[in-house]
């Protein structure tokens, strides 16, 4: 079982709320969500194969931040998670979780293995994304599947909760078929897909 000096500070679901609105007017086809993810999605993700037992965990899209503090107090005391977040409306409610085995990155996930070499975090055992791959450019969505699938190191686990399947479509012919759940308490209802590299 998982125990922390520090617990996490629950931060204002008000608070990400207004960011996630405020990033959605901005810039909508990057914010998959009017709403921030609620506790019954950012836990099952939590839960999911790999993650318990991770050094390095790689959050794509995070948002405000719900899943990755959902995966800081699923992870164990040694993991490292970075996340990694291209709109800027979220950077700050990201650097409002207070664990230091995060590090917040603002950049476009199309550099991933760029950003990971920086932050000698190559070979995670986990990536998780948030990112919304029905809004993305089919180019630009195989191209960040391809890399996920470069990162990962057999046995490694990717993780992706989506309202549409676009992203199975993207990343089933290098990963296979996928497991796949629906959390029915979220607004919207979003699906999750998690493939092991074989």
């Amino acid at each position: 079982m998982t125990t922390h000096a520090a617990p996490l500070r629950r931060r204002p679901y008000w608070t990400r709320a207004a960011a996630v609105l405020q990033e959605w007017i901005r810039e909508p086809a990057q914010v998959a969500s009017l709403v921030p993810s609620a506790p019954a999605l950012t836990q099952r993700v939590a839960k999911q194969p790999g993650v318990s037992n991770a050094t390095k965990i790689v959050d794509l899209g995070p948002g405000t931040g719900g899943t990755t503090e959902a995966l800081l107090a699923a992870a164990a005391e040694n993991c490292r998670v970075l996340a990694i977040e291209k709109a800027a409306g979220f950077i700050e409610p990201l650097n409002e979780i207070v664990d230091g085995r995060l590090t917040v990155e603002h950049a476009d996930v199309v550099g991933l293995e760029r950003i990971l070499l920086i932050h000698q975090m190559t070979s995670p055992d986990v990536i998780v994304s948030g990112i919304p791959f029905s809004s993305l450019d089919r180019r630009v969505a195989t191209d960040i599947i391809k890399s996920v699938h470069r990162t990962l190191p057999k046995g490694g686990t990717f993780i992706a909760y989506q309202l549409r399947s676009d992203v199975a479509r993207y990343a089933s012919p290098l990963f296979g078929t996928p497991q796949t759940e629906i959390v029915w308490m979220n607004v919207p209802p979003l699906r999750i897909f998690t493939w092991t590299k074989q």
